[in-house]
């Protein structure tokens, strides 16, 4: 590892690099500027950088290292922040051209004040879907954020920009949001590993219309890192009073794991068979190990369209008290979801208000008796930019020209933000394409560190890349 490196590092080979003196903050922040400054692929997962503020903070934390005062794990580690979060004198714009005459705001989210307590470098700000509404790299404030591993494809989202920065080498740690997929998607079209913990586990920003679904999540290259920005990031702040639960360390049980296993969920359309392949393999695997799987009956699992009928109505909620000329401003695309969520009767809302809660009730009494469930984490590989729905789907034309319904597409992972459940995405594998695509691993609500255990356990299995490498690809 040369100096011209020290960003690619993992955050603790960067903090052991800082304890011994090998290395300061100072010297990785500049390694990181300088390599985002270089980038001559047009990635762009930055919407805001702050060069000299984040030379300010690593000095700062230069100077505890030196004195023997690092304030914890992440002290002098760069970290991003999704921009649907505050960060105290930075534009929040969410990836709208709506949001330009927005205040700027004058105090930290919960989690960047956590950040910033625990001596982490916030250096920057990353691209998101506008308002987060698609699993999308492209919003009418960014523009395209590339996926590394293949540059005419989407990153992802809604956390597009903090995956495609995480994937490209360009510092260790992003801090994304996820209200029914999104670090745990873009994670998977990225080959690198998010969690969504408990819901929050990490305190939230100002409440939204998605608010009750929305857990914040760190986006890593391993488990161990994960569990490193965990032990910052998951603390409790009066700001957001859901966040004020008892802490207490969950280990795994001391006998068999019993896990369930679901390659499909419902009567779903779509899997690509590299995915559907590695997944079986993987359950090859893990009952090598000496766990108790079973296979899970997921008939009562079709509920894309009424999580998609939720959403719809939130997304109105979100823009119904503003007049037509700032809803102009927004994607065609987004304006469409608003207005087919304003179209919703009480009673289509109410039907799948309770189907969805009778599948979380379902969803509970699985791991009742279950510790873990083994899931692929996308049903596709990222698709090309652009693209809502891959042309192998039944219902392309009607995603891509009317509903926008990614949920369709993806179906393994919105159900998680309704039942509060972690979830912990792995890389899993790639296609004869170079696209990679992970492994979802659901766990029991607030059994976040047994989650992580688990993880650990099976990302040695999972590993077939070696150590790791940036992943910058020609477009295909």
């Amino acid at each position: 590892m040369t100096s011209k490196n020290l960003h690619q590092l993992s955050i603790r080979a960067m903090t052991a690099g800082f304890a011994a003196g090998s290395f300061s903050p100072v010297d990785v922040t500049r390694a990181l500027f300088n390599a985002i400054e270089a980038d001559t692929y047009g990635i762009n997962p930055f919407v805001q950088l702050d060069r000299g503020g984040a030379l300010i903070a690593a000095e700062a934390s230069a100077q505890r290292w030196q004195g023997g005062k690092a304030r914890g794990p992440l002290d002098g580690v760069p970290v991003s922040i999704k921009d649907l979060s505050h960060v105290a004198g930075w534009p929040t714009r969410r990836g709208s051209l709506a949001t330009a005459k927005e205040p700027v705001p004058t105090a930290d989210a919960p989690a960047v004040k956590l950040l910033r307590d625990g001596g982490a470098v916030v250096f920057g700000k990353t691209a998101t879907s506008e308002y987060g509404w698609a699993v999308i790299s492209e919003s009418p404030h960014s523009g395209i954020t590339r996926n590394p591993h293949a540059l005419g494809h989407t990153s992802g989202g809604s956390s597009s920009g903090a995956a495609a920065q995480v994937a490209a080498g360009w510092g260790p740690l992003a801090l994304g949001s996820d209200a029914g997929g999104s670090v745990r998607i873009p994670a998977s079209y990225c080959g690198i590993v998010a969690l969504k913990p408990t819901y929050a586990a990490i305190p939230q920003p100002p409440q939204s219309a998605l608010a009750e679904y929305v857990h914040l999540g760190p986006l890593v290259r391993s488990v161990a890192d994960c569990r490193v920005a965990m032990q910052v990031l998951a603390g409790a702040d009066v700001r957001d009073p859901a966040s004020l639960f008892p802490r207490t360390a969950t280990r795994l049980p001391d006998r068999r794991l019993r896990i369930a296993v679901a390659a499909r969920f419902g009567k779903q359309a779509l899997l690509d068979p590299a995915i559907e392949a590695a997944f079986a393999r993987t359950v090859e695997q893990v009952t090598a190990l000496g766990h108790t799987v079973h296979p899970l009956n997921t008939d009562w699992l079709d509920t894309a369209d009424d999580a998609w009928n939720i959403w719809a109505s939130r997304i109105h909620e979100s823009f119904c008290l503003w007049d037509d000329a700032q809803r102009a401003l927004l994607d065609p695309r987004l304006l469409r979801v608003y207005r087919n969520g304003g179209a919703l009767t009480l009673t289509e809302l109410s039907r799948s208000r309770t189907r969805l809660r009778d599948a979380g009730n379902r969803m509970a009494a699985v791991f009742g008796e279950f510790d873990f469930l083994l899931t692929p984490a996308t049903a596709t590989p990222a698709l090309p930019l652009g693209r809502l729905a891959p042309d192998a789907h039944p219902r392309c034309e009607l995603i891509e020209s009317d509903t926008g319904n990614w949920f369709d597409i993806s179906p393994y992972t919105y159900l998680f933000n309704m039942t509060h459940q972690p979830a912990l995405v792995l890389p899993m594998g790639k296609t004869g394409a170079r696209l990679p695509f992970g492994l979802q691993i659901v766990g029991q609500r607030y059994a976040d560190d047994a989650l992580l255990d688990f993880g650990e356990t099976l990302e040695p299995l999972l590993a077939s890349g070696g150590p790791y490498a940036p992943a910058i690809a020609p477009a295909l």
